[in-house]
């Protein structure tokens, strides 16, 4: 289409050095001064990949010492890439969260600056993404569900203690979910009202 259409421009995220570098300009900057340099570990999605790599370079610049933590999905190549560097095909199957994970390896992710992956279940991000604008009044979407409950096995691993200073990346809005994670019907389609959290989840009424 690019080709074809006089003027476009083709972004291609996935393997763009500009989306890294967008992110070490300004979203790197942004969480240094904003949390006056204390900050210890880093939490966020990767898709692309860009904001994590970024945010990761500039920190890591800052204080090698901060943990950079990623974020993936059940059915994406990422983690056992990262751990690996093998692309293993076995790994790949459908699943519902957007906007994190891949079947594929973006040159745009610098592997090297993560320090670690955790994947998520898309259940249990879908109920994070609705706790979120239950108990904080923030309106996030699906991957920044998937961002909490990460945070959370992290938390349950032994990642953090007292000390402490966590930063999470919230990269959605939840007005792009209101058919899906903040619509009851859905998520009782997909058998999210089953099992986890069943009570409290139908106490929160979203869309009926």
């Amino acid at each position: 289409l690019h080709e074809e259409i006089k003027g476009s421009v083709y972004i291609n995220q996935y393997f763009n050095d500009l989306n890294v570098d967008a992110h070490y300009k300004t979203t790197g900057p942004e969480i240094w001064e904003q949390s006056a340099g204390q900050i210890t570990h880093l939490v966020a999605c990767s898709g692309t990949g860009g904001t994590i790599s970024g945010a990761a370079r500039f920190l890591k610049e800052k204080n090698p010492a901060i943990r950079v933590l990623g974020v993936d999905a059940y059915g994406s190549v990422l983690k056992k890439y990262h751990e690996t560097k093998e692309f293993d095909s076995e790994e790949i199957y459908p699943y519902r969260i957007e906007g994190l994970g891949k079947n594929l390896i973006p040159t745009a992710t610098d592997f090297d600056v993560i320090d670690q992956f955790i994947k998520v279940s898309d259940e249990e991000s879908a109920h994070a993404a609705r706790s979120i604008a239950k108990t904080e009044g923030l309106f996030v979407g699906y991957t920044s569900g998937a961002t909490l409950q990460a945070v959370r096995q992290y938390a349950e691993a032994g990642e953090f203690d007292e000390n402490s200073n966590v930063i999470l990346i919230f990269p959605d809005h939840g007005s792009r979910y209101m058919s899906k994670v903040f619509s009851d019907e859905w998520m009782s389609e997909q058998g999210f009202f089953d099992s986890v959290n069943l009570e409290e989840a139908q106490k929160i009424e979203f869309i009926k």
